[in-house]
């Protein structure tokens, strides 16, 4: 925190971009004194409450100079609780699964956009986006156009963020490595392939799973059988998709192979 409110203030006279990744709340877990013992959720709470307070920091050296109605800040995380780890790893709430499943609780995150004086305060949408987006939304607002050399699979949410539409995705692809798992479309969740967790074996569905998010957000109820029609329109969406993909070389693997 103290590093990044340094590079804000360095580049306050010009375009900046900050990314700032916390490593916490992913284990070990570790709060200094000053927050020890300062949340009723033991040490997993007393280590959100400092992100939050590190956090506000950032913000309020925006405002002190000047900087909050020309800035745009996204807070948002990479994946669900690492239920392995029990109390220590979190909570996805009445979501199922955690980290490394691509159930909701493993890839369903909280995101807060804050940008004063544009994006309106208070307001929540349910508006489907991914991390992916935030490139490309990012470059439209600062009006830099998109690379025109390779395929960009963001999709530009500032309508969204700024409060003009619903937004432009309607689908979203759950993938593990090169593996399609499980496909979304509006509140439509289908599942090829489920594994509870790292190092967890993964199970294939034949017919696959059905399930409809606003009706079931804990993803308890496969309604396959009931919604032949709706099982059809996605695998006909996964097979557009698909063809729109070319094969690459996994440089992890070839590292890994090496």
């Amino acid at each position: 925190t103290e590093e990044a409110i340094r590079f804000i203030r360095e580049h306050r006279d010009g375009p900046f971009f900050l990314y700032l990744p916390y490593t916490f709340p992913h284990v070990p877990l570790f709060a200094s004194d000053r927050f020890r013992g300062s949340s009723a959720r033991g040490l997993y709470g007393d280590v959100v409450e400092e992100i939050d307070w590190s956090a506000g920091q950032i913000l309020e050296v925006l405002r002190e100079l000047g900087l909050e109605e020309n800035s745009l800040v996204f807070f948002t995380s990479d994946n669900g609780p690492w239920l392995t780890q029990f109390q220590e790893g979190g909570s996805a709430g009445l979501l199922r699964g955690g980290k490394g499943s691509t159930w909701e609780g493993g890839v369903r995150e909280p995101a807060i956009a804050w940008w004063p004086g544009r994006i309106p305060a208070g307001r929540v949408t349910h508006a489907l986006g991914s991390t992916m987006d935030l490139f490309t939304t990012s470059l439209t607002l600062a009006g830099v156009p998109l690379p025109e050399d390779r395929i960009i699979d963001g999709q530009d949410l500032s309508t969204v963020l700024l409060g003009l539409e619903s937004g432009p995705r309607e689908t979203l692809e759950y993938y593990r490595g090169s593996r399609l798992m499980a496909f979304r479309q509006g509140p439509w969740k289908m599942h090829f392939i489920t594994q509870a967790g790292y190092r967890e074996p993964p199970e294939s569905h034949s017919p696959p799973l059905l399930y409809h998010l606003q009706h079931d957000p804990s993803e308890q109820y496969n309604v396959s059988g009931d919604h032949p029609n709706v099982v059809e329109q996605i695998l006909q969406a996964v097979e557009s998709h698909k063809a729109t993909l070319k094969p690459f070389e996994s440089h992890l693997e070839a590292l890994v192979a090496n």
